[in-house]
């Protein structure tokens, strides 16, 4: 069957390019090469650490980056909160990313009394305290609108996977009985529109390691999609599936970009 010559390769990082911040054989090569053929862009549903942090590590890797490379749910996060005309926003998060937040918009206040929150934003907290939990539930229990960057359960880590935002949310809907009204991260297409604004669907390549959040992406968004098996997917849970991934690989240096490339695959 003959396709649409991809133009454009987004990356999911955490679990296909590394794990806990080291690249995996091949794979910064790999983007390298990828590079030099079409634009690339790095997507990452862990908000534990700001977009500037992001493109610093991969700067680090050797990575290549472009100006709009870094796709975060932060951005979009902020996008609706002005949409929505909010100012006083309980922000749960990490304060390196607390700090970035705070920087974008200085008019808005991340931390208002319970009293006066509009808003709660949940990232990917992984150095709260008990407090800080407690400010979270005194708030959720409220009824205050509570929305969160993502949803993924855990994250990849070399000592294997850790409490996530869903890990948290399922907390708080034992505890209050309460959901979050809305997640900006993947599955959500919103966190392609840059990339679809430039390139139809098909001529997108998506890879990324994860079913629930990267190949449920690909398929609301329309776009190719490529499985690496080094980070939390296995074999066996892709037996599991109706609907399986086309592309299934062991690790990203492994797939073959050119055939991509020349719309034969």
């Amino acid at each position: 069957m003959q396709h649409k010559p991809v133009k454009a390769v987004v990356f999911d990082l955490d679990g296909t390019l590394y794990l806990s911040g080291r690249p995996y054989p091949g794979a910064v090569e790999t983007v390298k090469r990828v590079s030099k053929q079409v634009p690339v862009y790095y997507l990452s549903n862990n908000t534990s650490k700001s977009p500037v942090f992001y493109e610093n590590r991969l700067k680090v890797m050797g990575l290549p980056l472009r100006d709009d490379s870094i796709i975060s749910a932060l951005y979009l996060a902020l996008d609706a909160i002005h949409a929505k005309g909010i100012k006083n926003v309980f922000f749960f998060a990490n304060p390196e990313v607390y700090e970035w937040f705070a920087a974008q918009d200085p008019s808005l206040n991340l931390n208002p009394s319970v009293e006066n929150t509009e808003l709660v934003l949940v990232a990917y907290h992984n150095s709260f305290d008990y407090r800080e939990l407690c400010e979270l539930s005194f708030r959720v229990q409220r009824g205050i609108p509570f929305w969160v960057t993502h949803t993924d359960f855990v994250c990849p880590d070399a000592n294997g996977p850790v409490p996530d935002i869903g890990s948290f949310m399922a907390l708080l809907k034992t505890a209050y009985g309460v959901e979050p009204e809305r997640s900006f991260g993947k599955p959500n297409p919103a966190m392609l529109a840059n990339v679809l604004s430039q390139f139809e669907p098909e001529e997108v390549l998506f890879v990324g390691d994860r079913l629930y959040t990267d190949f449920e992406l690909a398929k609301r968004a329309g776009c190719r999609f490529v499985l690496p098996l080094c980070g939390e997917t296995k074999r066996e849970d892709v037996k599991k599936l109706e609907t399986k991934p086309e592309f299934i690989v062991e690790s990203v240096k492994d797939i073959d970009f050119d055939s991509f490339f020349a719309g034969k695959i």
